[in-house]
């Protein structure tokens, strides 16, 4: 049976409903955004091969540097700051060159130290010395004194004076020295004290001589004042006081030597 003119086939109605309704999928050309979760994003941000090996060859080169710097394989003494050469101590009273150390490899010491009471007499000893050199002086200048106090030529006298001037500081400053030794010990206080003493006699010695030699060389006439001259040499009762100190003087000095003590 012929179709009516107009009406519509059901099985082509279903086709074209079939294509009315399917919707086609549209591919977009421009790639959506990666996220954090995409494995491909993952990928792309881990560094290439090329950029750590590259990394790795230039630390490597940087340490290697540093090493040589401060190894100096090639002069391994660079840094070395022990002496290479044998100290020349020849300005410092051992002439020639120190090759060894006393006391580090061989040998010992031995020099000897001294005790505090060895170095106390050692010590008094010499003042002792001094002592009477200072004396011999004393007599050199008085016997000087004696024999031109009333010479015309004024140039000996002003010598006269300024020598025994000169030894009585000498005495002044020999009898400082010898309070200042130390006898803390007590083994040589007695002989420290006797030093003293006898360097008391012989400086109130120099003393009196000094005024005698002042009023020489004030004078202008030591002839007629020859008396005012020697009156500095005599103490109150009119005796000479330069002979009194020097006879106690020579009386003492040879008993009051300082000895060695049996303890020390």
């Amino acid at each position: 049976m012929d179709a009516l003119p107009g009406a519509t086939d059901p099985k082509d109605e279903a086709e074209l409903a079939g294509e009315t309704h399917a919707m086609v999928r549209i591919e977009s050309a421009i790639p959506s955004e990666p996220t954090q979760y995409d494995p491909s994003s993952t990928r792309d941000r881990i560094p290439h091969a090329r950029f750590l090996v590259t990394a790795v060859l230039a630390a490597v080169v940087v340490m290697s540097g540093t090493v040589l710097a401060i190894t100096h394989p090639w002069d391994p003494g660079a840094f070395d700051t022990k002496a290479k050469t044998e100290a020349d101590t020849s300005h410092a009273g051992f002439p020639g060159t120190v090759t060894e150390l006393q006391g580090q490899e061989g040998g010992s010491a031995t020099t000897e130290v001294k005790s505090g009471d060895d170095a106390t007499l050692e010590q008094l000893q010499g003042y002792y010395e001094q002592l009477g050199a200072l004396a011999t002086r004393a007599n050199e200048n008085e016997s000087l004194f004696h024999q031109v106090y009333v010479d015309a030529d004024p140039q000996r006298r002003e010598d006269g004076k300024d020598a025994a001037d000169a030894l009585a500081i000498e005495v002044s400053n020999l009898i400082s020295a010898i309070s200042s030794a130390n006898v803390e010990s007590g083994t040589y206080v007695n002989e420290q004290r006797n030093l003293v003493t006898l360097g008391n006699w012989l400086r109130n010695r120099m003393d009196s001589l000094c005024d005698a030699w002042d009023a020489d060389v004030s004078s202008d006439d030591p002839s007629a004042d020859k008396d005012r001259i020697l009156a500095s040499l005599q103490n109150d009762g009119g005796a000479s006081a330069t002979d009194s100190y020097r006879v106690l003087f020579e009386q003492n000095y040879p008993a009051w030597k300082p000895e060695r003590k049996g303890s020390s």
